[in-house]
């Protein structure tokens, strides 16, 4: 599966509305860096924004509980793949390393990406997303 690194280039919160966006484009690309716009509920929006600004509220969200669980049980958030793309939905997998051994776990990519933040991971999208993209498909 090809894929490559991606990075969040944009956050545009709106006040008072459920549907934020975030913006990624590919890592170190150049100038003519591809990127693609997806729609995210504004919890992981709040936490993909404290996450950039290394912002931590009084109380542990539920991102910073799940990937506290993770790190307490023995693994690591290896790093997100954002690998389907279906009438305008994003499909991911967070991959979490645990004894050696890699696991795929589906999620909204919102949340994948949350949690690669909370653990200094990669983000992928795959060839397939991005040639999907670009099409609107």
């Amino acid at each position: 599966m090809e894929r490559t690194e991606a990075r969040i280039t944009r956050l545009i919160l709106v006040d008072g509305h459920e549907q934020q966006y975030m913006q990624l484009s590919e890592a170190g690309a150049g100038p003519n860096k591809r990127s693609l716009t997806m729609v995210i509920g504004r919890n992981a929006a709040v936490e993909i924004t404290q996450c950039l600004k290394d912002e931590k509220p009084q109380r542990p969200m539920t991102h910073q509980l799940t990937h506290t669980l993770i790190e307490k049980l023995a693994g690591r958030v290896k790093e997100t793949v954002i690998h389907e793309l279906d009438q305008g939905t994003y499909f991911a997998e967070l991959r979490v390393e645990h004894d050696g051994e890699i696991f795929g776990i589906d999620c909204r990519p919102s949340d994948a990406i949350a949690l690669s933040l909370r653990g200094s991971a990669p983000i992928y999208i795959t060839e397939k997303v991005w040639n999907q993209a670009s099409t609107g498909s």
